[in-house]
């Protein structure tokens, strides 16, 4: 993977293209920092490629979660302590 300063897209457009055409996946930093992932479809299927980024962003919202629970401790609740609090949920609606 090649990583590409972000100005490139703007100045030279060919190389961004090259780039993808051979790796097929760049990394597009800003202030030498990452930015974003470009990923080459050619060949691919459109439908496929969003389904595939919607699951892995679904991957990462649910990675967060349970790393927010464990700092708050939440990983170590009992079943009946468990159950209460869906008890608790549930009567709040």
């Amino acid at each position: 993977m090649q990583a590409l300063p972000f100005r490139v897209i703007r100045n030279q457009p060919g190389r961004l293209e090259d780039s993808l055409g051979k790796d097929g996946i760049v990394l597009i930093t800003k202030g030498g920092m990452p930015f974003a992932l470009m990923v080459g479809l050619i060949g691919e299927s459109l439908e496929d490629a969003l389904r595939l980024i919607t699951q892995l962003r679904a991957q990462r919202a649910v990675a967060s979660m349970r790393k927010e629970a464990r700092g708050r401790g939440l990983d170590r609740l009992t079943d009946k302590q468990m159950q209460g609090e869906i008890e608790a949920a549930r009567r709040s609606k």
